[in-house]
């Protein structure tokens, strides 16, 4: 005998964030997760919010040319590096425009920086050779110098290091699994360099190269593809104790609880002993990134974020392919929730930039810009595509059959948004209409079923929605139909 349907309110989406069908199954899922969501974050406890934009930050500097390098000078100039097809250059941001500094690099190297005495260091620049190394004085002297003091590059000549850490008043490269370091600064201000005498291998026979050093707490860790060594000055572990690394140097992001990177597995934190994986409620889309794209995974922070561009990925769903483009996922620290974003551009160096008044995460592109992240509410003038989807509710069992005949959403500025429904088996999404207002009646529905979700889809260019829940308030439980 058909009853009444229990009213049912689905609210406070995104509680625990997006936690995949592939990880969890649905009747395990808490209440409040979601299973599928692009473009919102979940930072308003009990509301999905669509993601903030991004801004130019100045005009395209090589129009279509990936972004190989990005640095905020001395904590107050941001340095950004591009490829121009066949060489690269670094260009300076005066606050309101970018120009050329140094030219000539070799186009495409990855180049890193770091900052030591009132100098920074490009390492890399030109790929073996003699000038792989150059300094650079970020407030009176404008040029780029291979050779004297302080730096004294030229020491280097004939070594090849890709990546650099400044670590008890030394600065540290890595050229193969070799760890070079200069000498402690001089009261000048002076360091100088002997490669063949200042250096330890760090177990070369675990056949693996450097691929990342970090300084984090009083160690300087080591990071090849599959291990972490960790480094005192007084000792190095002769065995890798920590079994899991990286492949990308600018993965490895330090945020409030650690540092995060990611290894082939997934992406990991780590406190001071074994690292823990935290990207399981994503682990398809994680699965999903192609092994080439492994040591361009960018990281980047901020108060309470660790974000990592990933590049275009596909995932499969009960036989159904999706496919995200430059996709960014999104980690909160102090909820220990995930979000999936797609910008318009794909992300391939990301930094925190201290402007000398204002705090801000910038950003280079594939296409030739440096943007401000989060900010505005488009993608440089495109808009933002956004969807999320609930998980699948039953209503008690799912051998009783149930109709919806009238529900509510409320959104604030959710005009033009979507709502969808999905049944049972049926790979199908219906319509049930647009939303309108902060209150929107569908009324006169006949939706038969013996599981339902919902998905709501959109794309805003003027305003960020704010989705809050569907209220189920009218309906009939058919039961058991043969």
């Amino acid at each position: 005998m058909s009853t009444p349907l229990d009213p049912l309110k689905i609210e406070n989406q995104g509680l625990y964030g997006v936690i995949r069908p592939a990880e969890v199954n649905d009747s395990l899922q808490p209440e409040g997760a979601v299973t599928d969501a692009v473009n919102f974050h979940f930072d308003r406890k009990g509301a999905a919010t669509v993601r903030p934009g991004v801004t130019a930050l100045g005009a395209t500097l090589v129009t279509a040319r990936p972004c190989v390098g990005l640095h905020n000078a001395q904590q107050g100039t941001v340095v950004a590096v591009f490829s121009n097809g066949n060489t690269s250059a670094i260009y300076s941001y005066d606050g309101s425009a970018w120009g050329v500094s140094l030219d000539g690099g070799t186009a495409s190297v990855k180049i890193r920086f770091v900052d030591f005495g009132s100098y920074t260091i490009a390492i890399n620049f030109i790929y073996n050779t003699y000038s792989s190394m150059r300094f650079w004085n970020a407030g009176s002297s404008r040029h780029w110098h291979f050779t004297g003091n302080p730096i004294n590059p030229q020491n280097m000549w004939g070594f090849n290091p890709q990546i650099g850490e400044v670590y008890k008043n030394r600065v540290y490269v890595m050229d193969g699994s070799r760890l070079i370091y200069s000498s402690v600064i001089s009261s000048a201000g002076n360091i100088t360099w002997s490669p063949t005498a200042d250096f330890v291998d760090i177990n070369p026979g675990d056949g693996e190269i450097g691929s990342a050093l970090k300084r984090y707490g009083t160690e300087l860790l080591i990071f090849k593809p599959n291990y972490i060594y960790r480094f005192t000055t007084a000792a190095t572990d002769p065995d890798p104790l920590i079994k899991v690394g990286t492949r990308s140097q600018e993965s490895v992001v330090e945020g409030k609880r650690g540092l995060y990177f990611h290894h082939d597995t997934g992406f990991y934190i780590y406190s001071g002993t074994n690292p823990t994986e935290i990207s399981r409620p994503i682990s398809d889309i994680v699965e999903a990134i192609p092994f080439s794209q492994y040591d361009d995974i960018i990281g980047w922070n901020d108060s309470d974020h660790v974000y990592w561009s990933i590049g275009t990925v596909t995932v499969t769903e009960s036989g159904l392919s999706d496919t995200i483009k430059n996709a960014v996922i999104r980690y909160t620290e102090s909820s220990q929730v995930w979000t999936v974003y797609s910008l318009a551009f794909d992300i391939r160096r990301a930094i925190t930039y201290v402007s000398g008044t204002t705090i801000s995460r910038i950003a280079g592109t594939d296409n030739g810009l440096v943007v401000t992240l989060n900010s505005g509410v488009t993608d440089v003038q495109e808009p933002i595509e956004y969807r999320m989807r609930t998980k699948w509710n039953y209503w008690g069992s799912a051998s009783l059959r149930k109709v919806i005949n009238e529900m509510i959403s409320v959104c604030e500025k959710g005009q033009g948004m979507t709502l969808m429904y999905q049944i049972d088996d049926d790979p199908k999404w219906y319509t049930i209409g647009q939303i309108k207002k902060m209150v929107t009646v569908f009324n006169n529905l006949t939706i038969r079923f013996h599981r339902i979700r919902f998905r709501v889809t959109g794309m805003t260019r003027f305003e960020s929605p704010i989705f809050l829940g569907l209220d189920v308030v009218r309906g009939i439980n058919e039961g058991i139909v043969e």
